[in-house]
């Protein structure tokens, strides 16, 4: 985990050349907790990473089965890496519900034990999603720096007045409105703590899907809740489907170009997130590249969280060996439904949406519908190509097995899963899945 790959060597060398640029930009990247990446990216505008246990008291917004399973050891050393090479840690505790917990004996002393560790670990700052935790913070742990989650929505005047006011150092502006600029210019204006936006989400706009989507997130990263259910992101599969299906809605999408950086800092915006905590260094080096670059010549897809084989690091199917819940055999389907390369389904010239923001500093697209306005239709005909009959077969997989929560039929358990319930059966099928998870590691 500590030596340094021939690729990343040279993205390495590349970002360090940019040094003579002295922007104020700085950016803020997520953790996949190596240290490599560490090393690499000395000396650019990266001064903070952020991350979190994958599963915790809290809980956070991605499942716990998506991220490197670090443990605290693992984080503290981490930490003390970052220390080391100049980088602010911030520890994530943006979760949207802690399930009551805070109303409870017991659950109040798991969350202050939880911040003892995290204040111990020399974390920087928490980023929370939730004002009870800023108020037990700002109570218990005075010296640590509050960041607010985008998973707050902070996405008007008066709501970051009302967090400001709670004593927050930073907000990180909810991504939806990322291109209304009036109203990022009068959040700029209005308050004095430090503002973030997100560059590279890739969630519809508006999306209907979006708040469940975190709430299941946050139960599904929260310590002591993993044996509940089977958690299997229903609101993911919706998402993915619309931009199959609708692929304009991945034009529509809130992200930010590299190329338009200089449109957020004319506001007054500096600090600019980079997700996600699971993917692999050399393509985390390739998006930082990028925006530190300010350019990027190719499918703008390419910088989001789409799925593409080996670029992230494995999930951990393990989790999902839950006979009690579902029928284990019809879950496994997921591994087929997402085996697919999105990069090949879809391409968005990146070079070809030069002044496509401009549109947006004219117009309000709160007051008018798509399908009046029609501005993205036409530029992604400009834009993008298709593989349309590649793109229906994926989205009929994604539609097939959504149904199947629907229906129930992930829920039919057939008697003969039951040996699966059996310890020493359901031991060594998680072992299996392990073993072959390290292969295909190694393969990769």
């Amino acid at each position: 985990m500590h030596s340094i790959p021939l690729k990343v060597r040279s993205l390495e060398k590349e970002l360090k050349s940019m040094l003579s640029l002295q922007r104020k930009m700085k950016l803020r990247v997520g953790a996949n907790w190596d240290i490599s990446f560490l090393d690499a990216v000395q000396g650019t505008s990266v001064d903070e990473l952020f991350g979190k246990l994958p599963f915790d008291v809290v809980g956070g917004a991605r499942p716990g089965f998506v991220l490197p399973q670090i443990d605290r050891k693992a984080i503290k050393q981490y930490i003390q890496a970052c220390h080391e090479r100049g980088f602010r840690f911030s520890y994530l505790l943006n979760a949207p519900c802690l399930g009551n917990l805070q109303y409870s004996r017991k659950g109040y002393k798991q969350l202050i034990d939880l911040l003892e560790w995290i204040d111990q670990s020399g974390t920087d700052s928490v980023t929370v999603g939730i004002p009870y935790l800023i108020d037990l913070v700002r109570k218990r742990f005075p010296h640590l720096n509050i960041k607010v989650s985008t998973t707050a929505r902070v996405n008007t005047v008066r709501k970051a007045l009302q967090y400001e006011d709670m004593g927050v150092e930073e907000i990180i502006i909810d991504e939806h409105i990322n291109r209304e600029f009036k109203t990022l210019e009068a959040i700029r204006k209005a308050v004095k703590c430090d503002l973030e936006l997100i560059v590279n989400n890739i969630c519809l706009w508006q999306c209907p899907y979006n708040f469940e989507h975190v709430n299941h997130d946050g139960h599904a990263s929260r310590e002591g809740e993993e044996g509940q259910s089977c958690y299997l992101q229903y609101p993911g599969y919706l998402c993915l489907h619309r931009k199959l299906t609708n692929p304009v809605e991945l034009l529509k999408s809130p992200w930010i170009r590299p190329e338009d950086i200089t449109h957020y800092e004319e506001i007054g915006y500096h600090h600019f997130k980079i997700t996600e905590r699971f993917k692999r260094t050399p393509l985390l080096l390739e998006h930082v590249k990028a925006y530190e670059q300010r350019r990027y010549e190719g499918n703008l897809l390419d910088l989001f969280t789409l799925p593409r084989r080996g670029a992230f690091t494995p999930l951990h199917l393990e989790y999902f060996i839950k006979p009690e819940h579902v029928n284990i055999m019809k879950v496994s389907e997921l591994e087929k439904v997402f085996d697919l390369e999105f990069r090949e389904l879809i391409q968005i010239d990146n070079q070809k949406l030069d002044g496509f923001l401009e549109h947006f500093k004219r117009y309000d697209c709160n007051q008018i519908t798509c399908s009046q306005c029609l501005y993205c239709e036409r530029v992604f005909e400009r834009v993008a190509t298709v593989n349309a009959q590649k793109v229906a077969n994926a989205a009929q997989r994604i539609r097939n097995f959504s149904e199947k929560l629907l229906s129930g039929e992930l829920f039919e358990i057939p008697p003969i899963h039951y040996v699966f319930r059996i310890p020493l059966a359901k031991s060594f099928l998680k072992k299996l899945l392990k073993w072959r998870a390290l292969k295909l590691k190694k393969d990769q």
